[in-house]
């Protein structure tokens, strides 16, 4: 039996046949099963013409509100898509037809059918990671695979991940404010910006730029926004040890991203 989405699940539907009722659709990445988008599922509000809000052909992201095994039949829903969802979905569905292809290219370069990848590699992977696409980001970042991929398979994929994803980056502008009325105040000041600019360690980047006493900015980019939240906490019991509070005002705060 083919597979179903599941009920609440995004899906990609192309449009095949309009009626005046709805719409008939496939879903793309399930074999191009038959769904229905009802008239009333299109809009929240008052549908006119239905043909003013989709056209034969278009590829749109719905979600699955009904499944009836019995009669073999799919609902979709239109209107209960929100814009994050459907770009989030989009971006997704983009992200796995990308790793589809390098999968391909992984096994034009072991001289092997695309079928015969999914099968050593590509399953095993997706068990792991969730997706393909995660896989080959995971593999791009030198993250350890625990799947049981043989060595060839593992080098050649390696390669190809590499030349083709770059590592997430995340990147973040804090807004740094220092005020030191200690007779050493320019030492320290000078002190403080020195250290935080040297806090980077374990992928971490940082950049501290002045802008006019006492205000500077922090460029600083990581993996992702958890591991900058954690430096952030680091740096500010960095400064804490080495000024004294009762003489020095000190701030460091998210500002506009880089």
């Amino acid at each position: 039996m083919a597979p179903i989405p599941e009920l609440d699940e995004y899906v990609i539907a192309t449009v095949r046949k309009i009626m005046p009722y709805g719409a008939f659709c496939s879903l793309d990445e399930y074999g191009d099963i038959e769904t229905f988008l009802h008239v009333s599922e299109v809009s929240s509000g008052w549908i006119r013409n239905i043909r003013e809000h989709i056209k034969e052909g278009q590829r749109i992201v719905t979600k699955v509100v009904r499944i009836d095994s019995q009669k073999n039949q799919i609902d979709v829903s239109l209107k209960r898509v929100t814009e994050a969802d459907r770009k989030r979905k989009l971006l997704s569905f983009t992200n796995e037809q990308r790793a589809t292809k390098l999968l391909e290219h992984c096994a034009k370069k072991m001289k092997v059918p695309p079928a015969q990848a999914v099968a050593e590699a590509g399953n095993a992977l997706v068990a792991e990671f969730g997706d393909l696409y995660s896989a080959f980001e995971a593999i791009s970042d030198n993250q350890p695979i625990k799947s049981k991929i043989k060595p060839e398979w593992l080098a050649v994929i390696t390669e190809v991940a590499k030349q083709e994803i770059k590592p997430k980056v995340a990147s973040q502008r804090y807004a740094l404010k220092i005020e030191c009325y200690d007779g050493d105040g320019v030492f320290i000041v000078r002190k403080v910006l020195s250290a935080v600019e040297a806090s980077g360690s374990d992928g971490i980047k940082v950049s501290v730029h002045y802008v006019g006493a006492p205000n500077y900015y922090v460029d600083a980019t990581a993996r992702d926004y958890k591991t900058l939240d954690k430096w952030l906490a680091k740096v500010t019991v960095l400064v804490s040890g080495l000024i004294k509070p009762e003489l020095t005002e000190f701030s460091m705060e998210k500002a506009a991203k880089a």
